[in-house]
């Protein structure tokens, strides 16, 4: 039989059009998908697991990048930012759903906002399982939110922040302020302002104000906080300042603003100032009390006949203000009328001490700006069911209502109490009451109310009743933002009403509990925990002080009230996840702001650091689809408690410190061990014993000898800082500077070791020794501060030393930082005679694009440049070349930290003639360095 002959299949006329048709629609498709992509800035990406690949497409879907091994070099080498690497892990395992927020690093250095999303591709439909999505760059619109939230936080006049945002910082800064730390509140005004505006006018006058503000921020510290109040009225907060440091800013301010000139007239200003200096170990004052204790000291220097400033004489001032300024009229301020609202609460309270007083005037202010026609606090006695008013405000024509006390039923207040959203209010309307009973329906809305805002009053965590927002004229629709306005106002009313009603009962003023978590006290915790140490029942338990990183951050981008809800939502979580055995043997408490304190039974460090993770991780993780733009993340000091613990007082300073020490790393948990409690005492000691430290010269000055290379012979000395201790023990600045640095008492230490130095070489001088230069370290606080060369040219004169024979360094990074004040600075210091030089040049932070602008003498090379280039040939070329150019600019180039041979010939051969570093010689006492030296003379 013959094979059939094979035929070839066509398709039917129509099918084949059908084809083409849908192979047309697909390319259009396509097409249509990429402009989309591209108009949106979406790139597409492929992660495929198995080979832990991810692809990156352009908006043509070409490969433009394959990253091999993705997951496993994720946390070593990234552009990702390091505290976004664990969500980009998470996302690519799908363990973290999208969207998620990133930040990553692009070629210049500069950061790039990102959003990923995706999904999952299963291995039937794809050949193998793979990870699709896109991202998006939304750099341009961060940055846009990012101004527009700085433009909200500025005067537009001045540019210093405004009222709000500098009170909003004040108040963080005193909340969160070390006991250890003074500041000082200045409040300052122009005089005869008003004078000047009607002569000069009002351009004028707003010139006048912006010279004032361009003042400020030369006269103080960038860490200080500077404000306009309003009108010709500022507020500056400055941190970490002692008494006669303060006495001589103020001098300087009113000299400063007494010297503003202006070109057009002859106009002469003058200010004055109030302060209230707020001394160490003193805490718990609030920026309205120091406020009123600085505006009481402002009267005084208006008293003393202006152009000067006063000193607040007793902290408690603030009390003799309020009663001296009682509203009593209903008459209005029209700042109430425009300031922000919640501002207008606090000021209304803290200048009122009457509180019927302060609530007419403020339930006038809230109708007028809400446009309600009545007001309403309601107080509710749950157990008994029955409601009465406290105090009430009618709109003229208005009626009152809830005239008697009146009952209500249990399923009425459920309704209500339930139906509270995240702000503590609800909204009724007339027409929408079917959940309620006939009863419910008219005490809820009598009085001829047409829409009703009920918003909760809390005492201590318990519910004491409302206030109620009527508006009878209308229906009315509220906003998100206008009922999270009534809540917080609600949340002032409420605090003010239970501390000022007499009538308020014993259970209602209890001091027991938290307002927000229900958690008990502080003050209960540490009684409690104190007499469980005490009767030696504590030393099987360990303390863990707890807060959230950046908190801040939820308060500014969600608001206040979804902070609370955040602190409320923490506590709920771990009184749930607590064993119920064991939650007769646990404290819990809520100290302040977002820090907590947990007292549970201890096993041993590893399974107490396995719960406490397991703890933060789960409720981490809860938190994380709520804030992902500002993820929450917490941070545990874990103090194990020992049968020789002292007292709850140094259990929770234990534990504090074990927290503070995760600060700056990604450790979630610290314990607190040896090493920590000797880190604990030493910084104690340094802290508390920094004036007796320069007083008895405890302080020592070591000299490192610089040398040359080729020669060997020495060229000159660095000056280091030791700090001996009582038992003669020396502590290295690592121990100490850092702790200055925070304090600004670094400063003093600078111009202490200068002097010592200066010092010395006098001594030279008369005695007849070779003179070599000597070099000091500044701070980069320096550079902002306006006396620095003038302390350094006074000290240099006293001593009768050439300048030119000291040398003042500061570090590359410092120099970075604040580029313009630091070049400043450095001209000036050369001016006066001073020779300058570049510390630590290599060390992380170049300044290679500066080196040939900024004004120098030395260049010092970092001992990490030299040891990271001397691996391979192209790092000698590249340090040699560093060293050519340090040199061709007329600089001196000296090596730090040369400790071999090799080091100093391989230095030598790039041309560089001048070392320091333990090949030489480790840093001498200065008799150690005499000895060595000028033996002649040290015999």
């Amino acid at each position: 039989m013959k094979a059939k002959s094979k035929q070839a299949i066509v398709l039917p006329q129509a099918e084949a059009a059908d084809t083409d048709q849908q192979n047309q629609k697909e390319v259009c498709d396509c097409k249509k998908l990429r402009l989309v992509m591209k108009s949106s800035g979406l790139d597409a990406f492929e992660y495929r697991p198995a080979a832990d690949t991810l692809v990156l497409y352009d908006d043509t879907f070409r490969p433009v990048k394959v990253k091999e091994h993705y997951l496993l070099r994720l946390k070593t080498d990234s552009d990702i930012r390091r505290e976004d690497r664990w969500k980009a892990g998470g996302f690519f395992r799908g363990r973290l759903p999208g969207p998620i927020k990133i930040c990553c690093m692009d070629e210049q250095g500069k950061p790039r906002y990102k959003i990923l999303q995706g999904q999952h591709g299963d291995a039937a439909t794809f050949g193998e399982e793979v990870f699709l999505g896109s991202i998006q760059d939304v750099t341009r619109e961060r940055m846009r939110e990012k101004a527009l939230q700085q433009q909200a936080e500025r005067d537009p006049l001045t540019g210093l922040y405004n009222h709000a945002a500098g009170k909003e910082l004040i108040e963080d800064y005193l909340s969160r302020k070390d006991p250890l730390d003074s500041c000082a509140l200045i409040v300052m005004d122009v005089d005869y302002f008003k004078q000047i505006n009607d002569v000069y006018g009002h351009l004028f006058g707003d010139r006048v104000l912006q010279n004032v503000a361009q003042l400020l921020p030369y006269l103080f510290k960038p860490k200080d906080i500077l404000a306009r109040y309003g009108g010709d009225e500022f507020v500056i907060l400055l941190k970490g300042i002692s008494h006669i440091p303060l006495v001589k800013a103020m001098i300087r301010l009113v000299e400063e603003v007494r010297a503003l000139t202006f070109e057009e007239n002859n106009c002469r200003i003058t200010c004055s100032a109030g302060v209230c200096y707020l001394p160490e170990n003193t805490a718990g004052y609030t920026y309205d009390q120091l406020f009123e204790n600085a505006d009481w000291a402002l009267y005084q220097a208006k008293l003393n006949g202006r152009d000067g400033y006063a000193f607040c004489d007793n902290l408690q001032r603030f009390k003799e203000a309020r009663a001296g300024r009682e509203v009593c009229s209903s008459s209005i301020d029209p700042r109430y009328l425009q300031s922000d609202m919640m501002t207008a609460a606090f000021d209304i309270f803290g200048k009122t001490s009457n509180f019927d007083t302060a609530i007419k005037l403020l339930f006038e202010v809230i109708g007028l700006r809400f446009h309600l026609d009545r007001i309403t606090i309601i107080n509710v006695d749950v157990r008994d069911r029955y409601v009465s008013r406290n105090y009430q405000w009618c709109a003229e024509g208005v009626p009152e209502a809830l005239h008697m006390p009146d009952g209500f039923s249990r399923e009425d207040f459920l309704t209500l109490y339930h139906s509270y959203d995240e702000y503590g209010t609800t909204v009724l309307d007339e027409d929408d009451m079917e959940a309620y009973s006939p009863q419910g329906r008219e005490l809820l809305m009598q009085g001829g109310a047409k829409t009703v805002v009920y918003a909760a009053m809390y005492c201590r965590g318990k519910y004491i009743g409302a206030i109620s927002y009527v508006v009878c004229s209308a229906k009315r629709l509220w906003s998100n933002y206008h009922r999270s306005q009534l809540g917080e106002l609600t949340k002032i009313i409420s605090a003010h009403l239970v501390q000022n009603t007499a009538g308020a009962s014993a259970d209602a003023l209890s001091t027991d509990h938290d307002t927000l978590t229900g958690l008990i006290t502080f003050s209960r915790f540490r009684e409690e925990l104190e007499r469980l140490i005490v009767s030696g029942k504590a030393h099987s338990h360990f303390l863990v002080y707890t807060d959230f990183e950046n908190f801040r951050y939820v308060n500014r981008m969600y608001g206040y009230h979804m902070g609370d809800r955040v602190l409320k939502a923490f506590s709920d979580y771990l009184n749930a996840n607590i064993e119920e055995k064991q939650k007769d043997d646990i404290l819990f408490c809520r100290i302040t702001a977002d820090q907590f304190l947990l007292y549970h039974p201890y096993t041993h460090e590893e399974k107490t650091k396995e719960v406490i993770l397991h703890l933060a991780e789960g409720f981490e993780e809860q938190m994380r689809d709520q804030f992902p733009d500002a993820p929450v993340r917490l941070r545990c000091g874990v103090y194990a408690i020992p049968p020789t613990c002292s007292g709850a007082t140094a259990a929770v300073d234990a534990a504090n410190f074990a927290r503070k020490s995760t600060i700056g790393t990604q450790d979630t948990v610290c314990f607190y061990d040896s090493g920590l409690s000797q880190e604990q005492d030493i910084k104690a000691e340094v802290i508390i014993g920094f004036e007796k430290g320069l007083a008895d010269h405890s302080f020592e000055v070591f000299l490192q000898p610089k040398f040359s290379l080729e020669e060997r012979t020495l060229q000159g000395a660095e000056a280091l800082v030791r700090l001996r201790r009582e038992d003669g023990t020396l502590l290295s600045p690592d121990a100490f500077v850092p702790f200055y640095e925070a304090n600004g008492k670094i400063i003093d230490l600078d111009f202490y070791v200068f002097e010592r130095v200066a010092e010395f070489l006098a001594e030279g001088k008369k005695r007849g020794r070779k003179q070599y230069p000597i070099s000091v370290n500044a701070s980069g606080l320096h550079t902002t501060a306006p006396d620095t060369v003038a302390r350094y040219l006074e000290i240099a004169r006293r001593y009768g030393v050439d300048p030119g024979m000291i040398e003042i360094e500061l570090t590359e990074t410092a120099t970075v930082r604040d580029y313009q004040n630091a070049r400043k600075m450095f001209e000036d210091l050369r001016a006066a005679g001073f020779r300058i030089a570049l510390d630590d040049f290599g060390s992380g932070h170049s300044v290679l694009s500066m080196v040939a602008d900024i004004p120098i003498d030395v260049l010092k090379l970092d001992h990490s440049l030299v040891t990271n280039c001397m691996s391979n040939k192209k790092g000698q070329y590249l340090l040699s070349k560093i060293i050519d150019i340090g040199r061709g600019l007329g600089y001196s180039v000296i090596c730090e930290g040369v400790e071999t041979e090799q080091q100093a010939q391989m230095l030598l051969d790039a041309g560089c003639r001048m070392g320091q570093g333990y090949l030489f010689s480790r840093p001498l006492s200065i008799p150690d360095y005499l000895a060595r030296f000028y033996p002649e003379d040290h015999a």
